[in-house]
């Protein structure tokens, strides 16, 4: 008997699994590349008009390109751009009790100057597009991760949310959040499929990537728990692969004591080129209002208003999500707010996919959607506009 695809078209009909499984890859790469697309549109908009209309104030510059950049190029290289290009082009130095570039973690700089290579030496266009990349494979882990937990729907509001939020700007410059984000979310998708070994690797790229990407183990330990049902007679040798996380730590640790003598480095340049030193993370909050009303600075509210986003999420996403998720949320609130500042707490939010999740959540309705979105483009207008003519965003 012939299926009535064999009758309209002369040949039978596939097998109807790799159908659905087509379908659904398709529909997955027309939402991640429709919000990609859309958004770095906005994005590079917002930055030639205002690296046409405005001033540029060169703040951010600290290490010169060596060689020349078209403008629609070098208007990117701003800020912790210039640190890793030192990286890419010079290598690392440190200067004990100053600010370095040993502060930065290698895999990004290591990424960009290969790419770089392959362009001829140009590193920054290298970088800029090795970003780009990096935002669109970090964005279809997170399609695929609430897909097959929570559906399409809530998939497509969680990427279009991401790739607009008010500093995804930094997803198209010379920084590492793009690649912490693959890094992070891939290692929660395969965690949550009880692929420990994938789990691990891609947790000790992320914390090659950034300090904090030694977050990942807590909450990946939890999930791994919280499969056997916190049960210690379930636990298997599979546990080991979580140990890959720190790895990725101790091999810059390595690095910075073979060349350096001095493992902890990094932590040094931060404390006494930055300021970070620990502190109680409520401290944050008293010392960032005294600043506020002695020095006006408009900063202080943008990141203040961004850590009280991630905490209404916190408690409002108690009870549905994943414990894992929860976690990894109230860990990436602790640790910034322990060096004393909120400072650049709405660029640390880029990477906590699941606020996005939350987010999608509560915006299930049209109307909440279109509000949350004009905010949100507003907002990454602004942060754009002011990051291309070097004035300090986050």
């Amino acid at each position: 008997m012939f299926s009535a695809e064999m009758k309209r078209t002369g040949r039978p009909a596939g097998p109807p699994l790799l159908i659905s499984t087509t379908n659904r890859r398709l529909s997955m790469l027309k939402s991640v590349l429709g919000s990609f697309a859309i958004s770095r549109a906005l994005v590079v908009l917002f930055a030639v008009l205002g690296y046409s209309l405005l001033p540029s104030v060169q703040e951010g510059i600290s290490v010169p390109l060596s060689h020349g950049a078209e403008w629609y190029l070098s208007m990117w290289y701003q800020w912790d751009a210039n640190w890793y290009m030192s990286i890419i082009v010079e290598g690392y130095q440190w200067v004990a009790g100053d600010q370095s570039n040993v502060a930065f973690f290698p895999l990004y700089p290591m990424a960009a100057r290969g790419g770089g290579w392959l362009l001829g030496g140009n590193y920054l266009l290298g970088g800029l597009l090795l970003s780009s990349a990096f935002m669109l494979g970090g964005m279809v882990f997170l399609y695929r991760l609430v897909r097959d937990e929570y559906g399409d729907d809530l998939a497509r509001r969680s990427v279009w949310l991401l790739a607009i939020f008010p500093t995804s700007v930094f997803f198209t410059t010379l920084y590492t959040e793009s690649l912490f984000l693959m890094a992070s979310v891939a290692a929660f998708y395969y965690a949550r499929r009880s692929s420990w070994a994938l789990a691990g690797v891609w947790g000790m790229l992320a914390a090659l990537t950034r300090v904090t990407g030694m977050l990942l183990l807590l909450p990946l330990g939890w999930e791994y728990l919280s499969q056997k049902n916190f049960s210690l007679s379930r636990i298997r040798p599979a546990v080991l692969w979580l140990a890959l996380v720190p790895v990725g730590l101790f091999i810059y640790m390595g690095y910075l004591y073979n060349s350096f003598s001095e493992p902890l480095a990094f932590a040094k340049t931060q404390a006494t080129g930055w300021g970070h030193e620990f502190k109680l993370p409520w401290g944050s909050f008293g010392h960032d209002i005294s600043f506020l009303l002695d020095q006006s600075e408009l900063w202080v509210i943008y990141e203040l208003a961004a850590t009280a986003l991630l905490v209404a999420l916190i408690v409002a996403g108690v009870r549905k999500l994943p414990g894992s998720y929860t976690v990894y949320m109230v860990m990436s609130l602790l640790l910034p707010l322990t060096g004393g500042t909120t400072k650049s707490m709405s660029r640390y939010l880029l990477v906590v996919f699941p606020l996005f999740i939350l987010m999608a959540m509560f915006t299930k309705r049209r109307p909440a959607l279109i509000a949350v979105s004009a905010v949100s483009i507003l907002l990454l207008a602004m942060s754009t506009v002011a990051f291309v003519t070097g004035r300090w965003v986050a």
